[in-house]
């Protein structure tokens, strides 16, 4: 058969739905099955859809003017809306509990191959940069007061099983208390 020229993939999935990219767009399905619908048309490429806790909104990274910025609109699709304008761009990792923030990483100050984690109000604004050293993914605990992530940005890399020094260490950092535990 033939092999289509495009894959699935950075899917995130709600109570109803699942939205992903496709083609450089982001689709909905539901979670039951059926057709999927493309919710993003625009010439430039859409990834790492994430819903809001409440599934109202979805955040993602959008190159729509040769880097990569930090959007958000309504989940059923519609106008995006720019939060990010900086020249190393954002990659979209999760909302923050209360969705009033998106978490996403950027190189901004870090080092060569090394990205910090901010949060950026949906309102706008300037971001405000997470009190880890540095970081590629995270996701935090449903209270808001702890953050899992990884310091290192090795998550769309092949090798299985590795673990030599740029292993995926899952750190926890207690951002009330500044604790951190690997």
């Amino acid at each position: 058969g033939e092999v289509p020229g495009y894959v699935m993939r950075y899917a995130d999935i709600d109570d109803e739905q699942i939205v992903f990219t496709y083609e450089d767009d982001l689709w909905l399905v539901p979670v039951t099955g059926g057709e999927a619908r493309r919710i993003t048309s625009h010439p430039g490429r859409e990834i790492g859809g994430k819903f809001s806790p409440d599934g109202t909104m979805l955040a993602f990274t959008g190159n729509y003017d040769g880097g990569n910025d930090v959007y958000v609109m309504d989940a059923r699709g519609g106008v995006p809306r720019r939060l990010t304008f900086h020249p190393s761009g954002g990659i979209v990792l999760d909302w923050t509990p209360d969705g009033r923030h998106v978490i996403f990483s950027s190189s901004r100050e870090a080092p060569a191959y090394a990205s910090e984690l901010y949060t950026i109000s949906i309102d706008g604004g300037m971001p405000v940069e997470l009190p880890v050293d540095r970081g590629h993914l995270a996701s935090m605990s449903p209270d808001g007061n702890r953050l899992a992530y990884n310091r290192l940005g090795r998550h769309v890399r092949t090798w299985k099983r590795y673990e030599g020094g740029l292993a995926q260490d899952v750190w926890i950092a207690d951002l009330a208390s500044g604790e951190f535990e690997k």
